[in-house]
């Protein structure tokens, strides 16, 4: 079985290290040839490599790359529609071009299966439609947030075969707006070996880190407000934050920067408490490193990869409570739950676990519990390959 798998980045966010963990456990049977198309230049390209997968980097045009309506969220619609189709007018000779390209190199490969793990893929691979050939849409948002887009989606649903929903929550998302598309729920997984705990040491000062891309929906200017609550109140407390991450998307709107995230902090005299780490190769250690992780997404999470990992990691994990997001833990056992876009309700959870040492080493240890029981990649690989076969 030949399996082309089409990603719309070359970098990794946590769309991408899912995307790693399918190739991982699918790469060891030796009945089925792996293959990646991605459309923009990245690390991703290099780790699939590593794994032995065959790679083509089939560059989206730089204007068709930005396009997207996450800046149109909140104007009116028509406007947004109206803006969104003068930019299509100005692309249609080169999206045209790129489908073209984008349809030979996939009938080329001559795939038994294509497997698409992101939106502007579900729209190119339906456009495209690979006769004969079954198509996967991996589903990993909720699609109902991006109004525009959704239709699109809607209208192309009928030539994908199945849909692959994170979460029972983006699952329903999905069914109420692709009602004539069939979904199945596989949760994320992650390799627990990878990560793994190590025993605990005590840092003084006490670490805490956000770890997240910088969409404006991952909460960074709430968990920025809640450590200046922490530290206005707490200013003696023996702790440091750190943000880790940064700005991987290209679409126009759609992410704080860097520069702006500082900025924040040092209007509220709070510039020295937080570390900008940017991306770490090794997230692993990054969360072996920290003492408390913070989930501070506004919206509704689809799911919270980085909730799972730190879990595995054996960490205090706090977590915005919504969407797939509340799938994942239970409450005060192995995480923490909060309500979203609360900036005073994170500082408040944050500041409980830092006083209970105790408290923070049970969370710790049934965490770790969790990720092997329900998210260890042995499941994921048993479910996809069901639903491939």
């Amino acid at each position: 079985m030949k399996i082309v798998f089409v990603n719309p980045v070359g970098v990794i966010g946590g769309g991408e290290r899912v995307l790693l963990t399918i190739l991982s456990t699918l790469n060891t049977q030796p009945n089925i040839q792996l293959h990646l198309i991605v459309s923009t230049d990245g690390a991703l390209i290099e780790q699939a490599q590593k794994l032995g997968i065959q790679v083509t980097l089939l560059k989206l045009p730089e204007e068709l790359n930005q396009l997207g309506d996450s800046a149109f969220k909140g104007n009116n619609k028509a406007i947004a529609i109206f803006i969104l189709l003068l930019r299509l007018v100005k692309m249609l000779p080169s999206i045209g071009k790129y489908l073209r390209e984008f349809g030979r190199s996939l009938r080329e490969l001559k795939p038994d299966l294509i497997h698409s793990n992101g939106i502007k893929t579900h729209v190119l691979t339906a456009l495209v439609r690979v006769k004969g050939v079954p198509l996967i849409w991996h589903i990993h948002d909720f699609y109902s947030s991006r109004p525009l887009i959704a239709q699109v989606l809607k209208r192309l649903s009928d030539r994908a075969t199945l849909g692959i929903a994170i979460s029972q929550a983006v699952a329903q998302d999905a069914i109420s707006l692709l009602p004539n598309l069939p979904i199945k729920v596989i949760y994320n997984a992650i390799d627990v070996n990878y990560f793994s705990p190590v025993p605990p040491v005590l840092h003084l000062p006490l670490r805490v880190g956000l770890v997240a891309t910088f969409a404006r929906w991952k909460g960074h200017d709430i968990f920025i407000k809640a450590i200046g609550n922490i530290v206005r109140s707490h200013p003696d407390l023996n702790v440091h934050f750190y943000i880790i991450g940064g700005a991987i998307y290209q679409t126009r709107g759609s992410q704080f920067s860097e520069q702006e995230l500082k900025n924040q902090a040092s209007d509220i005299g709070i510039a020295d408490k937080i570390d900008f780490l940017g991306f770490q190769q090794d997230i692993a250690e990054i969360y072996r490193w920290l003492d408390i992780v913070v989930h501070a997404s506004t919206q509704p999470e689809p799911f919270g990869l980085a909730i799972i990992e730190a879990m595995a990691c054996g960490k205090p994990v706090i977590v915005s409570q919504a969407g797939g997001a509340t799938e994942l833990f239970t409450h005060n056992y192995d995480a923490i739950g909060v309500l979203p876009g609360e900036p005073i309700a994170l500082a408040a959870a944050i500041l409980d676990l830092l006083k209970k040492p105790e408290k923070r080493q049970i969370i710790s240890a049934n965490a770790r519990l969790t990720a092997i029981e329900r998210f260890s990649h042995e499941h994921l690989y048993q479910q996809i390959l069901a639903v491939y076969k």
